[in-house]
């Protein structure tokens, strides 16, 4: 056979073969969870930073640092999670069940957190970093509900509705933390 007709008939197949690989959907549940897990952790560190925050002069910077060190950790952990969530095909029953589960048992530690946050306000105002914090609670409200989001598409139907009552039950306390620092 001559290369011109193996070329020939190669071409066609060629052609038809897509240009790029497309990335398959992975059953990624097991990470989730994980993540699940580091977003509680990020979560105490958070709760900590905040509650250790005394606004004193000589600790301020620190503190503060600390305290945006922390917010930053919770946020990156969000987008990653939501990141992982969006890459991996739909949950079983199971898996949704589990997942779901593990995102439940964060509404406490965020609600913790939120409240840590409200108590300090004052002292957040009286060193001028209440902006700071009220622009970093509405980026992790936004970045919460692409994650939950995120999960709602993934989950089966059972589940789907649990995770609507929990968005709702989270929204209501980053509002509610969000209106303290605008001064409402």
């Amino acid at each position: 056979m001559r290369p011109s007709a193996i070329i020939s008939i190669l071409a066609p197949v060629a052609l038809a073969l897509p240009a790029t690989l497309v990335s398959r959907a992975e059953d990624l549940a097991p990470r989730v969870l994980t993540q699940i897990s580091a977003l509680n952790e990020a979560l105490g560190g958070l709760t900590t930073a905040v509650n250790n925050f005394d606004g004193t002069l000589l600790g301020v910077l620190p503190q503060s640092l600390a305290v945006i060190g922390a917010e930053t950790k919770l946020d990156a952990t969000t987008v990653k999670t939501t990141l992982i969530v969006n890459r991996s095909s739909n949950f079983t029953d199971a898996e949704s069940q589990e997942v779901v589960g593990a995102l439940a048992g964060l509404i406490g530690p965020i609600q913790t957190s939120l409240d840590v946050l409200k108590a300090k306000y004052p002292l957040f105002k009286k060193t001028l970093e209440s902006p700071i914090v009220l622009l970093d609670l509405k980026i992790l409200k936004k970045h919460t509900d692409q994650l939950i989001d995120a999960v709602t598409k993934k989950v089966t139907e059972p589940n789907v509705g649990l995770l609507g009552l929990g968005k709702g039950i989270i929204d209501q306390a980053f509002d509610d933390a969000i209106n303290v620092y605008k001064g409402n």
